[in-house]
Parts: structure tokens; C-alpha cells; sequence
């Protein structure tokens, strides 16, 4: 699986936790969708996030989301934040 998108905005990850930051994130809209379809996920235990920042923390079980699984997500999301940082219609990611 590719993370190629995702691995230029996460600034921390170890096993159940992982921070990204994204500008599409200063967005108050952007940032609450994100951890509302996020904190939706099974095994995401929470979604934090700091729109003067841009960033936003997950911690997950990493029993219940493999890897692999996490890192599907968070490309689909990164490539979604993307568009929409450049303005583009592109459909929310769903899992």
C-alpha cells in the first residue's frame, strides 16, 4: 500500500497514536468533518484536533485497525484534503 500522499503531513505516529497535520485543517468545517467520519471508524478510540494548528491527533487500537488498514485511511484522507485545500470538489472518504 502506497502512504505516499499521507507521509509528508504525519509529524508523529508510534502504535495507537498518530498526529497529522494538514492546512486544510485550519478549516473549522474541514477539521469537524474529519473527526466526526474518523472518530466513526471502529477501533478509533479518539480524534482531537486543533484548527490553529492544523493538525489532529488519533489514538486508535492497533488489535482492531492493522496497519495497513490505517495507512489506507489516512491516504484517502490526505489525498481528500488535498482537493479540498485546493479548492476542488472531491468526495468525503468513507470506512
Amino acid at each position: 500500500m502506497s502512504a505516499i500522499h499521507l507521509l509528508k503531513y504525519v509529524r508523529s505516529f508510534v502504535d495507537g497514536r498518530v498526529r497529522i497535520r494538514h492546512p486544510a485543517l485550519r478549516n473549522e468545517g474541514v477539521l469537524r468533518l474529519a473527526r466526526e467520519k474518523m472518530g466513526a471508524i471502529e477501533g478509533v478510540q479518539s480524534v482531537e484536533g486543533n484548527s490553529l494548528s492544523g493538525s489532529i491527533l488519533i489514538t486508535y487500537d492497533c488489535k482492531t485497525i492493522p496497519r495497513e488498514r490505517l495507512f489506507a485511511v489516512g491516504e484517502a484522507w490526505a489525498r481528500y484534503l488535498d482537493a479540498v485545500n485546493k479548492g476542488k470538489d472531491s468526495p468525503v472518504p468513507h470506512f
